[in-house]
């Protein structure tokens, strides 16, 4: 119906109850109120977000904490600090896929604090024997570059492929591991770890992953969404471990 007061009111409506149909189709998962300057009022779904994910700092700390628990209080500094920046950045490799969210700054936030503590782990290496610098060198610059190559390869077709699917599947997992390890054989346990505990946790919710991809069945639990009780618990219980390690390491 156009309305009365505005010609064009009738056109515009048109093309926005055309927009609807596109991105009901396209992205099942959740809906959103939206209005128009015009009072007209409907639903759109947009992917991932109110049941759908876990929150990206939430597999970011449980990533950090599950690889800082698997190398243990007996680790050095160095491994520990390797071991929490590989962990953080295999949990967030996953949501590489992530283009459309409706809080874009907690991924890029996720992605930064992974960023940041791989920096540091690197640094802190450096400063105390290099000994990564070392291995590199000496294994040659052959797998150095074929495991970069690999790494830029696998992350372009996570960006590209629809969330929750390649990225999310063991094939990704096993790639991203297999490339990490090409370029720094010590990073790569905690990637694959970290990048489990991303899966494991996706699992859990209500939309579930296609970990078997390319085969379409999806694995899903139905138990938590993002910002709730499950996800406040696990993002709790990871930064407890995290203090835990570190304190035991220190005394």
């Amino acid at each position: 119906m156009q309305n009365p007061t505005n010609p064009g009111s009738g056109i515009k409506l048109v093309a926005q109850n055309e927009r609807k149909r596109s991105l009901n189709r396209s992205f099942p998962e959740r809906t959103e109120r939206l209005s128009t300057k015009h009072g007209y009022s409907w639903q759109v779904r947009l992917a991932g977000e109110k049941g759908g994910r876990v929150t990206g700092r939430t597999h970011l700390a449980v990533g950090a904490a599950a690889a800082m628990l698997a190398a243990g209080p007996a680790a050095s500094l160095t491994g520990l600090a390797l071991a929490a920046a590989g962990g953080a950045a295999g949990a967030v490799l996953p949501d590489l896929d992530v283009r459309d969210t409706a809080h874009p700054w907690r991924e890029r936030l996720a992605r930064a604090g992974a960023a940041a503590l791989l920096v540091g782990a690197l640094v802190f290496d450096a400063v105390s024997g290099a000994s990564l610098a070392r291995d590199a060198v000496a294994r040659g610059v052959g797998p150095l570059l074929l495991g970069t190559v690999a790494l830029v390869a696998l992350a372009c077709a996570a960006r590209l492929s629809a969330h929750r699917g390649f990225s999310h599947s063991l094939l990704a997992l096993v790639g991203f591991a297999a490339a990490t390890h090409l370029v720094c054989p010590p990073l790569a346990p905690a990637v694959a770890l970290g990048f489990a505990t991303h899966l494991a946790l996706d699992a859990l919710t209500y939309r579930g992953l296609r970990l078997f991809w390319p085969l379409h069945a999806t694995l899903s639990a139905r138990l938590c969404k993002t910002g709730g009780v499950a996800d406040a618990c696990c993002l709790v219980a990871a930064l407890a471990a995290v203090l835990l390690v570190c304190w035991s390491v220190l005394a």
